[in-house]
């Protein structure tokens, strides 16, 4: 029971979660009709459906949908269950880490268990996105483990993150950046992982596979108030002809430049803030930096997507706990912090009544939160817990040969 008892507690719990879910939300209109075609063992409509979730996403989630013997919620549920199941696993990881690192049996607890039990989750689920969970699990746990020196692991986790949902992308870099030595050939070997699984996709269907792709890297015209482009953002109304009648509907238009530079901005920004980092900080990272890293371009992912939603801040929320497992040897207080924080926003995105006042708290927040980042990772302020002569010095103290 010492050995099995964790594993078993954490499924449990995540068929509770599963259980609990009580829609589809976008699962029907984008992973779900490939994913229940699979499972029906219709591989071409599989892959020849243009589908935004990635191929091991779906291939983990289409044995538990044949299992489940159903459609609809029923099928949703069960395909819920491996991705919590995923993210689990990594969050029993961390606890370990921590373990190891000398802290106390209540952060053990709590590191597994709020990195399921978070609003981000519930979120995840509730819309139908539970890929971005899996996702965001797979690339702290690429961080993870660079920061204890499996390359091998550190290129089958990166790829699988790629091939889950392609904003992973984002983690590559700060996990490449904790290893000490053969960076160019885990980062190969990640790709190599994520093109092997992308490949039936792209033979079977081409033309499905580059819609797929342009759809990913294309940016909305819609804004949310999630997003920094909001406040610059127009309202008109368009009206929809629904079953012979016309509904009028608000929606609020992104900004042309917005539309035209918004993730160009965020690919070049995951490309330029990890070379200052190493610039300033020297290589290997602190395990705390990576985490920091991740956590600071997801926020710049977030605030800069103008169709940002709260799911998207899955690997800002998730890089907490990673840096707490490495960095903290007490009570896991950014993760809580964290947690706390996405709560409110949680409740008051379900209760909104004004959504400029609600735009306005939340870049506040995020220029805040921005800016502890940025100081942690390029000013001589030591939010880690890491000696900061070792920081600086581009060692990695928690490095296990």
């Amino acid at each position: 029971m010492k050995r099995w008892g964790p594993y078993l507690l954490i499924g449990a719990l995540c068929a509770w979660l599963a259980s609990r879910v009580a829609g589809t939300g976008d699962w029907d209109a984008d992973a779900g009709p490939a994913i229940e075609a699979l499972a029906a063992g219709d591989v071409g409509h599989y892959l020849s459906w243009a589908s935004l979730v990635g191929p091991f996403a779906s291939l983990v989630q289409a044995p538990f949908v044949a299992l489940s013997g159903g459609s609809g919620t029923v099928a949703y549920q069960w395909a819920v269950f491996p991705c919590l199941f995923g993210a689990g696993l990594c969050g029993l990881s961390l606890g370990r880490i921590a373990a190891r690192r000398g802290a106390p049996p209540l952060t053990q607890v709590l590191l597994p268990l709020l990195f399921l039990l978070n609003p981000i989750t519930f979120e995840a689920l509730e819309t139908g996105h539970p890929e971005e969970i899996l996702t965001a699990a797979l690339a702290i746990a690429a961080i993870a483990t660079a920061a204890e020196g499996h390359t091998r692991r550190t290129a089958l986790l990166l790829g699988l993150a790629i091939a889950s949902k392609q904003w992973a992308v984002i983690a590559i870099l700060p996990a490449l950046m904790v290893l000490p030595s053969q960076r160019i050939k885990v980062g190969l070997g990640a790709v190599a992982v994520a093109a092997a699984l992308f490949a039936p996709s792209v033979v079977a269907s081409p033309s499905s596979f580059l819609d797929v792709q342009r759809a990913a890297s294309g940016t909305p015209g819609a804004a949310t108030p999630w997003s920094a482009w909001y406040p610059l953002a127009s309202e008109k109304t368009e009206v929809y002809s629904v079953g012979g009648e016309q509904l009028e509907a608000q929606v609020v238009d992104a900004p042309s430049l917005a539309t035209s530079f918004s993730h160009s901005l965020i690919v070049l920004l995951a490309l330029v803030l990890p070379l200052a980092v190493a610039w300033r900080r020297g290589l290997p990272l602190a395990p705390s930096d990576a985490f920091a890293l991740l956590a600071l371009i997801g926020l710049l992912r977030c605030a800069l997507d103008p169709a940002d939603n709260l799911y998207y801040h899955a690997p800002l929320l998730l890089a907490m706990f990673g840096w707490d497992a490495f960095s903290s040897r007490g009570l896991p207080l950014r993760s809580l912090l964290g947690v706390g924080i996405a709560l409110l926003f949680w409740q008051a995105w379900h209760d909104i009544s004004d959504p400029v006042a609600f735009n306005a708290v939340y870049l506040g927040f995020a220029s805040v939160l921005g800016i502890a980042l940025a100081s942690s990772l390029f000013a001589r302020i030591d939010w880690t817990g890491v000696p900061a002569s070792a920081v600086f010095a581009g060692r990695n103290p928690n490095f296990r040969d």
